[in-house]
């Protein structure tokens, strides 16, 4: 470290830029945040060692120093760095009259000031103007935060495509009463024109009653492929209700990825505008280039541009989300403040669960079991069917004298068959109840393997996303903010390093993001796994 003196008729010090009246507190170089008191100006203090000028700026909110003497003995004085909280601005005047103010009623008169104009600095982003823009910019998640599951519960009772999804289901529930019952009977009325003459009298009009009965346990068979099929339309309902929940989960999350990629790059901006500041500090004392100045202002503008592409995609995820709650449009969503830990059972489980639960893997099974009943029903087909009828005829007086029940209506008891002769037709309808039952067999092994692919699909992501957040947060982070302090280090004394600090506050900002984007990709991962588990099943008997 240098030894700095101090120039009692210049009120200059050595290896600082000689600009009296103001010195801009971003410029200094390192080592030269602080004077420590001592009546001898050999001694320098160090503070905040490993943090570049821009995170001591924005911890103590200091804008420039004023060079002040408090006491002066021989050759030797005592100075201190009086800092200020205004513009960053200053007039010459104001300069003056601050000087003057913290000068008053000294025991010492106070050393001569050349009064320079430093208003063509850029102005500093303040951190509550920080702050302000971040409220500002988060202005639509003020309110109290729901939880995932509230809004999942939101989607299931209000989503339109579930709610369909339900009453297919309900309306598959009304078919087994239709196909588990007799065929409606019959019940004909038979007026004779010319009435049949017999010994009793004319037969003058018949009513008949019949019904037909199928062979023994086809009813039975009707009875549980419809229940099985309203299983199946219950499995389906409970497809689209996880797939919604899901997609619930999910458009949440990425909601909170483009929050906190917001506000993570709003603090990057503000970084940049200090860079742009700290360039133009340095190019107007000469000790840097307009080519830095440049460099800044081109970084600064091209972050403004994603952050502007960061708030439309958010807008568009907000649409997404009032449409899968069924909201109006321009309803606020309120997001987690932050996310927990997920877990992950291992995999053995994890595919038991699969087997025994996930919905499209039951709906299929369903649907075959519904297959094996209808090919039942086509091998009773090819046995006759039972009719039993009544018929009761009316019949006139006879013109005969003395016959004995004369006038006496008949009473006929009709039995009957319906006779499969066309063996061709229900040999067919046994062979497509089998190519069913075939179909839904292959569909289920199919889906299995898919289902399987698909677990080690999202349990790879996760298990990436695990690696890469520990990664950007543990190591990638915090080496590039150490390298970024040791450039800004060196940068304080030599500029050939900005176009480096620029491109490393670029990757800082890159693994930043990617650090948000693994964690969500974390939860996204374990989400999938449970929509593949069906964890968010409930029981037919709930």
């Amino acid at each position: 470290m240098k030894n700095l003196t101090f120039n009692i008729k210049k009120a200059i010090l050595t290896n600082l830029p000689e600009k009296s009246g103001e010195l801009n507190f971003l410029s200094l170089p390192a080592g030269h945040r602080y004077l420590e008191e001592s009546k001898s100006l050999t001694r320098v203090k160090e503070v905040g060692l490993g943090k570049n000028p821009i995170s001591l700026w924005r911890e103590t909110g200091f804008r420039s120093a004023i060079i002040q003497r408090e006491d002066c003995e021989g050759n030797q004085a005592r100075i201190q760095f009086i800092g200020t909280r205004g513009s960053g601005r200053h007039s010459q005047r104001d300069v003056g009259n601050e000087f003057q103010q913290r000068t008053t009623n000294k025991e010492h008169p106070t050393l001569e000031v050349e009064k320079k104009s430093s208003a063509n600095f850029a102005q500093p982003l303040r951190p509550l103007r920080l702050i302000a823009l971040l409220l500002l910019t988060m202005m639509p998640f003020m309110t109290s935060a729901q939880t995932i599951t509230q809004y999942q519960q939101e989607a299931a009772e209000n989503n339109p495509e579930l709610k369909a999804k339900y009453q297919q289901y309900l309306s598959a529930l009304e078919e087994s009463p239709i196909m588990g019952t007799l065929p409606d009977p019959e019940v004909s009325f038979s007026y004779f024109i010319k009435p049949i003459e017999t010994r009793v009298g004319p037969q003058q009009g018949r009513i008949s009653v019949s019904q037909m009965l199928p062979w023994f346990g086809s009813l039975k068979d009707q009875r549980s492929a419809s229940d099985l099929r309203a299983k199946a339309a219950f499995e389906s309902f409970q497809e689209t209700r996880n797939r919604i929940f899901l997609q619930v989960e999910q458009t949440l999350l990425e909601l909170y990825e483009l929050q906190e990629s917001i506000r993570i790059a709003e603090e990057n901006r503000a970084i940049l505008n200090s860079l742009v500041e700290l360039s133009l500090a340095r190019y107007e004392t000469d000790r840097g280039t307009q080519v830095d100045v440049l460099r800044a202002q081109i970084e600064e503008e091209d972050l403004n541009i994603q952050i502007e592409l960061l708030k439309d995609n958010r807008e568009v995820l907000l649409q997404k989300m009032n449409e899968l709650l069924n909201r109006s449009e321009g309803s606020k969503i309120m997001l987690p403040d932050s996310l927990g830990e997920p877990e992950i059972q291992p995999r053995e489980q994890l595919m038991t669960q699969i087997q025994q639960q996930n919905p499209n893997l039951n709906r299929l099974r369903y649907q075959e079991a519904a297959s094996g009943e209808m090919r039942s029903l086509a091998q009773k087909q090819n046995r006759p069917g039972i009719k039993l009828g009544v018929d009761y005829i009316f019949t006139g007086e006879t013109d005969m004298p003395n016959v004995a029940n004369s006038g006496e209506d008949a009473l006929m008891v009709m039995a009957g068959f319906k006779v499969p002769i066309f063996g061709k037709k229900n040999t067919a309808k046994v062979q497509q109840a089998e190519r069913n039952i075939a179909e839904m067999q292959y569909q289920i092994s199919a889906r299995e393997n898919s289902l399987q692919t698909e677990l080690d699909a999202s349990l790879r992501d996760y298990n990436d996303a695990q690696r890469k957040f520990d990664l950007y947060n543990e190591k990638q982070i915090q080496r590039i903010t150490q390298a970024i302090d040791i450039m800004m280090e060196s940068y304080s004394s030599d500029s050939s390093e900005f176009e480096e600090i620029l491109r490393m506050q670029r990757k800082q900002l890159e693994y930043q993001l990617k650090r948000i984007q693994a964690k969500t990709a974390l939860h996204k991962a374990a989400a999938y796994t449970d929509y593949l588990t069906g964890k968010n099943n409930f029981n037919l008997n709930n």
